[in-house]
């Protein structure tokens, strides 16, 4: 028995344990780099997501990273799975007979691009760019957003001022479609930041941002 062969019969062992272990889920692949948990899902079928295989141990506090249960027959890296009792997870990576690491996606983001501001009179936004050049490059896209330690103080340094909040995101990337520094990302909350850092991998995109906006009065 070869290694492929030995990787269909571990997922077929992980879909059975699913079964007993987890809920259902919908299994979803985007086309297009638009709302792709409103398309039809390819199928639903049983999965459990869980930060080691004994169970023994709760996911840590601003823990994203968790091993897929599941039969992974037909599935690539970057599809998504929806369970209404666990929440949605991206497929970041499928190593041959190892665990299938899975991110849970707790927002869904849209990110927009903003072209140089024609030259104009009068007022403009921030850093010579007009909010109504903005282009949509994706929306509803799933993503997991978490506080980054890390802030900045503005280069003003006024006092009592306090640090930038930034923010780390992780998200499946989509075909060729590139993430810049200075694209707007907004989440299903109304929240709104700007991309500073990227970096693609295999396991997808790791963005770093600073958010905008506030929301019901706080930052």
């Amino acid at each position: 028995m070869d290694a492929l062969q030995l990787s269909v019969r571990v997922s077929m062992g992980n879909g059975k344990a699913a079964k007993r272990l987890g809920s259902i889920a919908r299994h979803y692949r985007a086309v297009n780099p638009f709302s792709p948990l409103k398309t039809e899902p390819l199928q639903v079928l049983a999965a459990s997501f869980t930060t080691d295989y004994g169970y023994m141990r709760a996911a840590r506090f601003g823990q994203a990273a968790r091993i897929g249960i599941f039969d992974a027959t037909g599935f690539k890296t970057g599809d998504i799975l929806a369970s209404d009792e666990e929440a949605t997870f991206y497929v970041a990576a499928m190593p041959l007979l190892q665990p299938i690491l899975c991110v849970k996606a707790e927002r869904l983001i849209t990110l927009r691009r903003t072209a140089a501001a024609r030259a104009s009179g009068g007022l403009q936004d921030y850093g010579g760019t007009s909010a109504a050049d903005e282009k949509i490059i994706m929306t509803d896209w799933p993503a997991s957003i978490l506080h980054n330690r890390n802030g900045e103080h503005s280069p003003l340094k006024l006092p009592g001022e306090t640090r930038c909040a930034w923010y780390n995101i992780l998200m499946p990337a989509f075909a060729d479609l590139h993430i810049h520094p200075g694209d707007f990302v907004t989440d299903d909350t109304g929240l709104r930041y700007v991309i500073s850092g990227t970096e693609l991998t295999e396991m997808g995109w790791r963005l770093t941002a600073m958010r905008l906006t506030a929301k019901d009065g706080q930052y």
